[in-house]
């Protein structure tokens, strides 16, 4: 189990002198726990287990060395580590650093030291660094440190990467979970794994959705000619479902996110794409739930595109911006600028926020409410940003393109509710002191 203290310090940026000291006890999240606790499903369908543990080990310092700071108090829960939508990041640091981002301090290597049972992290933010109002702070990886939460891109800032932090290119390990039942309704998309155990795919055959589920023995319930091991043909069942509809799911590989156990449909049509039928399909149910049409009030591309959290997310024109929409269809605001006419990458949910893949090194990720656009390759070392529930690999950690393990790296390690307010702001360097025990 962590424990944590955090302790702010403000000093008067002229004379140096302390002026306000903030010091506030953690909520331990479940995020560790979740980077190590897989379930032994991932190991049966083919996860190199030993290769991923050895990547995510020590945890120190590569996955509690970094700090996040927050506009508002987040609800201590355990299960959140993620920043719940509309909450800002207003400062954050990692490692060293004496570039020009306005929200990034530095690690203070002269007072951060380890002990036998944890750590004292330090970090320094001068006068032009951070300021705003802190409420919350949460330690997090020492990427996730770097980069921030939704914060303007830096280039060498790792938002989404593999879990290997020191050979990113290198996959650690590998899920080869794949239908055998690929006939006349072609592509099969792995939607994840909705129950322990049972793997979903989805396709579409004419109007109609296919889905698939697939399922490995139950190690309880073991017979003298079952066999373990690799998801396959032989090792494994597959039952088939179809979903009837009395129109076409159009672009259907660009065109749809997994929501839980919902898969969200957006069919464009009409002049300028100007109708989008909106239809969600219970993937536990194999049922379509919802149904309706929304009229925009502008042209926009075919795909790809999403519908999340009442909202449509899709290019404007042909090949232009990546803009959201509401319920009525009138237009939000730009995700992002980048405009391409190539093949883009679908949106994916992970987190509660929408990832909206543009081509293999743009990308935006928005909650609803906030927005931020990416557009170098160092934001993203994959070349998918495909994103599968699985109901044994657990955020941070998700399963990435379908067969390889990624990894979000800005998550709440622990969440620390100021009981007070820091107002920083230009007059006051601020020093963040860390004190994380294992006991």
């Amino acid at each position: 189990m962590l424990k944590g203290k955090s302790t702010i310090e403000l000093f008067d940026g002229i004379t140096g002198k302390k002026v306000e000291e903030h010091i506030n006890e953690n909520l331990a999240t479940n995020a560790i726990q979740s980077l190590l606790n897989i379930g032994s499903e991932q190991l049966m369908a083919g996860m190199r287990m030993d290769i991923l543990l050895d990547s995510l080990s020590p945890l120190y310092p590569h996955y509690l060395r970094g700090i996040l700071l927050w506009d508002s108090a987040i609800p201590e829960n355990p299960n959140i580590i993620y920043a719940p939508p509309g909450v800002r990041c207003v400062g954050h640091a990692g490692g060293v650093y004496s570039g020009g981002k306005v929200t990034r301090g530095t690690l203070n290597t002269n007072e951060t030291r380890v002990s036998p049972n944890g750590a004292k992290i330090v970090w320094d933010f001068g006068t032009d660094k951070a300021n705003g109002t802190v409420r919350s702070v949460s330690l997090s990886s020492i990427q996730g440190g770097d980069a921030g939460w939704m914060t303007p891109f830096e280039s060498g800032a790792v938002v989404i990467t593999r879990p290997n932090i020191n050979a990113a290119s290198a996959h650690p390990s590998t899920v080869t979970i794949v239908p055998t039942s690929l006939t006349a309704t072609g592509t099969f998309h792995l939607a994840g794994e909705l129950r322990r155990g049972i793997y979903t795919f989805v396709a579409v055959s004419g109007n109609n959705l296919t889905i698939i589920e697939k399922r490995y023995t139950n190690p309880a319930q073991i017979g003298i000619f079952n066999k373990m091991g690799n998801i396959t043909a032989t090792n494994a069942s597959e039952t088939t479902f179809t979903v009837e509809s009395n129109a076409p799911f159009d672009n259907f590989t660009a065109n749809f996110i997994i929501e839980g156990d919902n898969l969200v449909h957006v069919s464009l049509s009409g002049t300028g794409n100007r109708n989008a039928r909106i239809r969600t399909i219970n993937l536990i149910t194999k049922t379509i739930t919802s149904d309706r049409v929304i009229t925009l009030s502008e042209n926009v591309s075919t795909s790809p595109a999403a519908f999340f959290k009442e909202r449509l997310v899709v290019r404007r024109g042909t090949g232009g911006e990546t803009a959201m929409y509401d319920e009525n269809g009138q237009f939000v605001r730009v995700l992002s600028t980048h405009a391409t006419s190539g093949v883009m990458r679908r949106h994916s949910c992970i987190g509660g926020y929408l990832i909206g893949g543009l081509t293999a090194n743009t990308f935006f990720i928005t909650d609803g409410i906030n927005s931020q656009a990416y557009s170098s390759s160092a934001a993203v070392d994959s070349n998918e940003i495909s994103v599968i529930n699985s109901a044994s690999v657990k955020l941070p950690l998700f399963v990435n393109g379908g067969n390889t393990v990624g990894f979000l790296p800005p998550y709440m390690a622990t969440i620390n509710n100021l009981s007070t307010p820091v107002e920083k702001n230009n007059l006051n360097t601020m020093k963040i002191t860390y004190d994380l025990t294992q006991i």
